[in-house]
């Protein structure tokens, strides 16, 4: 007699099918899923190059580094804040539409720093920027999810972070080139056009 749960409506024959690994390849061929990694990466190498390139600038045009930690600061506070609004502007303009907006806003915002503008200014281009930011990467996270196979969404996310951790090496170095060559404010304009492109992208999904 065959042991329960042995049988091949229940046992081993049905399970490798199953648990079968879902190829690399397929989750990045999923419409929607390079799109979310690359504006992932766009959002958090914009994060991480403007916290190390906005002293340089500061030091460029004589703003004090306690002023320069305080609109910092602004930025930081905008991106925790945008959270709690995050909800309401889903339902009023939808994922995708929010995303593209965002993205696009924040690429007009940090061409925006290269501008030689009043400090208030600079702060009030901060806080919106960093606003914007906040709201990008979750909506990116979603993106990738959303557009991944079922079985395949943890993959799909190690997939995003690995991405993220590339463009965190590649980010600062390409930056350090750009400034090398035309200055330290030609980073914010080079991370701008990356944002926009991101926006593109996002459109382009779903």
């Amino acid at each position: 007699e065959q042991p329960r749960g042995e049988g091949p409506g229940r046992g081993g024959a049905a399970r490798p099918a199953a648990a079968g690994a879902v190829p690399v390849r397929r989750i990045l061929g999923a419409r929607g899923v390079p799109a979310g990694m690359f504006i992932s990466l766009a959002v958090l190498s914009a994060t991480d190059i403007l916290t190390a390139y906005l002293p340089v600038v500061g030091e460029h045009r004589g703003i004090a580094p306690a002023t320069v930690g305080v609109l910092l600061g602004l930025r930081a506070a905008a991106t925790i804040a945008c959270r709690l609004v995050m909800t309401p502007l889903i339902r009023l303009l939808g994922r995708r539409a929010l995303t593209v907006v965002t993205c696009a806003a924040a690429g007009l915002l940090c061409a925006g720093v290269a501008l030689p503008l009043p400090v208030w200014a600079l702060g009030v281009m901060l806080a919106l920027l960093g606003f914007c930011l906040g709201v990008g990467q979750p909506l990116s996270m979603t993106t990738v999810v959303r557009a991944a196979p079922a079985e395949a969404r943890s993959t799909a996310l190690a997939l995003r972070l690995t991405g993220n951790r590339l463009g965190q090496v590649a980010a600062p170095a390409g930056a350090g080139l750009v400034a090398g060559v035309a200055g330290v404010a030609a980073p914010f304009v080079t991370l701008g056009l990356l944002l926009c492109v991101a926006a593109g992208a996002a459109a382009r999904t779903e």
